[in-house]
């Protein structure tokens, strides 16, 4: 992403103000370089994230059996006993919370990811912020 920057507008300003020509384009060509942000727009947003509600409701109710379902099963052995159920109901509850785990850990890697991207794009701006300062002080007193 970058900002809009008049750069020819910004030169005829500091060479009005009474900068050499050189001295504006340099500043300009500061200014310009130090608002180049990275560009971050292909990171995942919040609204990306699956949240516990979305993955609670994964489970549709045509996915469900119903009584009625239970009750049409033609033979013993296509009925899930109690363990069975107990089985896949602590087989799915270890599932969800693997899940968790694995959004928890992207959710951090994210949060670090961008977390650099906006210290550097800080740091980037500090530092183009103070060449110009520097710069003008020297334009100035060379000028003066």
């Amino acid at each position: 992403m970058s900002i809009a920057f008049d750069t020819l507008g910004a030169t005829k300003r500091l060479r009005d103000a009474g900068l050499e020509e050189r001295a504006a384009e340099a500043i300009v060509e500061l200014v310009q370089s130090s608002a180049q942000f990275p560009d971050i727009s292909g990171l995942a947003t919040k609204a990306d994230m699956a949240t516990k509600a979305d993955l609670a409701n994964m489970a549709t109710k045509a996915e469900t059996a119903t009584k009625a379902d239970l009750a049409n099963m033609a033979t013993k052995a296509e009925t899930a006993t109690k363990a069975d159920l107990a089985d896949l109901a602590h087989a799915t509850r270890m599932d969800i919370q693997a899940l968790k785990a694995d959004l928890a850990i992207t959710k951090h890697q994210i949060l670090a990811e961008l977390n650099d991207k906006l210290r550097f794009q800080g740091l980037a701006l500090m530092g183009g912020m103070t060449a110009i300062v520097g710069l003008a002080t020297a334009v100035i007193k060379l000028g003066g």
